[in-house]
């Protein structure tokens, strides 16, 4: 009986007592739909050291949006005999906050690549992935030579990092 008593007393609250849902002033994370892939190199890449390559994002629509943190990168290209066609690159551990991106503004991210020599494993495509989305942008891997597979090593020396205003 009483808890009878108790869902009635519920029900019987006016609406005014309702709490009204708070909306937030944050923009809508940017999605790939939103959002263009290009590659940028500040010269060319050195066939035995580590090369940097920085992935630029650049939103397209016509609406802010947000990104924060690091985009997922997987590199794919020729069958690896160990390793398979796809290297999936490890993120830099690295600070990072969110980037409010305007329409026509972009943000990048550093993929840093230790090169293989000229006979190594030369990607084709960079496959990226905007943080907290799961549809993906694929974007030619330029002539940036070949990258050294690392994919079970502890400390490699190929990661991408986060992204930050281009």
């Amino acid at each position: 009986m009483m808890r009878r008593a108790i869902a009635v007393v519920a029900a019987a609250v006016p609406a005014m007592f309702v709490v009204p849902a708070i909306s937030s002033a944050q923009p809508p994370i940017c999605s790939a739909e939103m959002l263009n892939a290009t590659t940028q190199q500040d010269g060319p890449p050195s066939s035995n050291g580590q090369n940097m390559l920085r992935i630029v994002l650049t939103n397209t629509s016509p609406q802010t949006c947000l990104v924060q943190g690091h985009p997922g990168v997987d590199l794919t290209g020729p069958d690896h005999p160990t390793f398979g066609p796809t290297y999936s690159l490890p993120r830099q551990e690295a600070g990072f906050a969110p980037v409010t991106v305007a329409p026509g503004a972009a943000v990048s991210s550093e993929l840093t690549y230790l090169a293989d020599g000229p006979q190594g494993w030369t990607p084709t495509m960079i496959v990226v992935t905007p943080p907290d989305t799961t549809t993906q942008l694929q974007v030619p891997w330029p002539q940036a030579g070949s990258v050294s597979r690392q994919d079970a090593a502890t400390h490699p020396g190929t990661y991408i990092g986060p992204l930050r205003p281009a």
